[in-house]
């Protein structure tokens, strides 16, 4: 019996030995620039090439969420909240009118700094825990039972609180912009909250968490990542195993969008991380992020001396899913169009495609080195739509290009060369 126990004890041993052996470690994300097909285990060491996108914007919103701070996507509307000052209040947002339908008032709850918004299957979140001065001692998560809100009407609810403070925070003076205590960013994971800080200091962030039930906590630090900038928002799709962080940088509020995606468990740094740069829409404030259908997000922004409080979309599958893959690779089972005529000798092309599913497009074109040149957005309601864009010759140099077509759903490049 003794010498069984032994094999068995081995055989298991081995089996571990051979597992660990049989992991090749590194980067698995074919859109990176350091992908290795070799690679079987993630380790979090995808480095990709610069990438910019110009997110179309959905709608403006009202008057009264000039100071909009946080979103959510829940009952069919946009949730969102304003910041310092305002009213103890959320919002439901009618996503076809973009005007206020129901508001919801937190009975016992005061709006210092509301930052961000996020919610599970039971609960929303609102989290008072902006802190530009470093010196809150205050610091606040409000709980808001979902069965508490009617389908229509407004109401005003009960709510229960998380107070907290940070397990590194030892100086409590006051210091205006110059801190690594402030926060606006949340997300709701399994029985925990993890925040996000807003490090105006070293313009990183340090990820935080803590127990999701009413109570006084010290939220623990667990890790940091050098976001270059200043982050404002957040949301996770559980399903989908991706974190969003939506952010600026300095003063001038050049936007971005973090993603972070195939990371282990609840280390959301160890994943790949991938940033997207949105200097189309600099001088917007962008506050808020959440998902509302697969990895589309939608993303809010507050007003400025510079344009109105909006929303934008963004759909995040163009860089997360595994199929997509960059520039250099001209194949696509997806779908098919045509570039008349290829090679260009004349003073015209155009561009034509068919039987486009309804979804959100993007078009864009790029020259040899990888600069995007053109970029156009398309919203299709219908299905079998078609698309014919027509372009001048002298508007290009002569030379090879590279016309890429993406949704959600399908992601095709072309070669395009100009005589």
């Amino acid at each position: 019996m003794k010498f069984i126990k032994s094999i068995l004890i081995i055989l298991i041993i081995f089996s571990f030995a051979t597992e660990a052996i049989s992991q090749t470690y590194g980067c698995t994300d074919p859109n990176a620039n350091n992908y290795d097909p070799q690679a079987t285990q993630n380790n979090g060491s995808c480095t990709y090439d610069p990438t910019t996108y110009n997110p179309p914007v959905f709608f403006n919103l009202p008057s009264q969420l000039e100071e909009t701070s946080g979103i959510i996507f829940y009952a069919g509307g946009i949730w969102s909240h304003n910041d310092s000052g305002g009213e103890p209040e959320i919002y439901k947002i009618d996503t076809v009118t973009g005007q206020i339908i129901q508001t919801i008032t937190l009975q016992n709850a005061t709006n210092i700094d509301w930052e961000d918004i996020a919610q599970d299957d039971e609960y929303i979140y609102v989290g008072d825990f902006g802190n530009n001065a470093g010196n809150r001692d205050d610091l606040k998560i409000y709980i808001i039972d979902k069965d508490d809100i009617p389908v229509t009407v407004n109401t005003s609810v009960s709510v229960e609180i998380i107070n907290f403070e940070y397990s590194d925070q030892e100086d409590f003076s006051k210091s205006m912009r110059n801190n690594n205590f402030d926060c606006e960013a949340m997300i709701v994971k399994g029985e925990k909250v993890f925040l996000f800080s807003k490090n105006w200091l070293n313009s990183e962030t340090k990820l935080y968490k803590l127990p999701k039930e009413a109570g006084d906590y010290t939220a623990q630090l667990i890790d940091n990542f050098n976001v270059e900038g200043l982050i404002t928002g957040a949301d996770i799709n559980i399903e989908k195993n991706e974190v969003t962080l939506i952010g600026y940088k300095n003063q001038v509020w050049i936007p971005f969008v973090w993603l972070l995606f195939d990371y282990d468990g609840n280390d959301f740094f160890s994943g790949n991380k991938r940033r997207i740069e949105l200097p189309y829409i600099i001088s917007s404030q962008t506050e808020g992020i959440c998902y509302y259908n697969e990895k589309k997000t939608f993303i809010s922004a507050e007003k400025t001396q510079t344009f109105p409080q909006r929303i934008f979309k963004l759909n995040t599958g163009i860089w997360t899913n595994i199929h997509y893959t960059g520039i250099g690779h001209i194949a696509s089972d997806d779908i098919d169009f045509e570039i008349i005529p290829n090679p260009v000798n004349g003073k015209k092309f155009k561009v034509k495609i068919d039987d486009l599913p309804y979804d959100d497009y993007s078009f864009e074109i790029f020259d040899s080195i990888g600069r995007k040149i053109y970029i156009k957005n398309y919203s299709f309601k219908a299905k079998n739509n078609k698309l014919k864009i027509k372009f001048k010759t002298n508007e290009f140099s002569k030379g090879i290009y590279f016309i890429r077509l993406y949704s959600g759903k399908i992601y095709t490049v072309k070669k395009l060369i100009i005589n």
